[in-house]
């Protein structure tokens, strides 16, 4: 797990209207690289076949193997750690499920993956199913050019989460200990449509700089129906923490 509280300051939340901003700030880039690349390789293969190359053929094998599916590059490493902080930070901090992370069936390690970067699903107490659709954005320094990237595809399919995403999504979830929640998607896509009362919006932006003031513009201006929470991950060297905690990733294997 990344353990954002072990390396971060306790978050700061503000409100905008109804909706929320967090801030996340590192205050030890370097135990937040240990923490992250100790998560990493689960994020892009399954730890059984991460398990099964070290027993089998020694862990220096298993940093071979994670060479071959992590991203050689660094803007693909830093797009992907987005995503990977971002589902981190809905299943430890917010208590949403995840699933398994659809990196790991990821065509090719150097191609743009597709769909809704992020996904997460709960029941309430009634048992119903709630989701969230969240757009990751990793940049050295985010702009409010950033936070309107992250607007517009929060905003696709009329801000629900696309189908097939949704559907691959329950699909990963039915070979976990969260099966009927993958059912019950799978039961909520097909007998009644996902609508903006079931779904909920997380802009989630891993930065160097602080760009609140761009987030809390463009969640004044939001007219739409679902609730939004934005989250700020703020690091000291962003493209170090990037290059380091991959490094570090492939160089311990698993």
């Amino acid at each position: 797990m990344t353990s954002y509280k072990q390396w971060c300051e306790p978050v700061k939340v503000v409100s905008v209207g109804s909706h929320t901003v967090g801030l996340l700030v590192s205050v030890d880039d370097d135990a937040g690289i240990r923490a992250v690349a100790a998560h990493l390789p689960s994020r892009y293969a399954a730890t059984e076949a991460l398990a099964r190359i070290a027993e089998r053929f020694g862990k220096a094998k298993v940093s071979a193997f994670l060479r071959n599916k992590l991203p050689p590059a660094q803007g693909a490493r830093s797009g992907d750690l987005g995503e990977i902080l971002a589902s981190a930070y809905l299943e430890e901090d917010c208590g949403y499920v995840v699933g398994p992370s659809r990196l790991i069936q990821r065509d090719h390690h150097e191609w743009a993956m597709r769909g809704d970067d992020v996904l997460g699903a709960k029941f309430d107490s009634a048992s119903n199913v709630l989701l969230i659709k969240g757009e990751a954005k990793s940049r050295a320094r985010a702009a409010a050019s950033v936070v309107k990237e992250a607007r517009e595809s929060l905003q696709r399919e009329d801000g629900l989460p696309s189908t097939h995403s949704l559907t691959q999504f329950a699909e990963r979830l039915l070979s976990t200990v969260d099966d009927d929640l993958g059912e019950a998607i799978i039961k909520l896509q097909l007998e009644h449509g996902v609508r903006p009362g079931n779904v909920s919006h997380l802009m989630f932006l891993f930065s160097g700089n602080d760009p609140s003031s761009h987030v809390r513009a463009d969640l004044t201006t939001y007219r739409g129906l679902i609730a939004q929470q934005a989250v700020i991950l703020r690091v000291q060297a962003h493209q170090d923490f990037v290059r380091t905690a991959f490094e570090k990733a492939i160089a311990d294997g698993a």
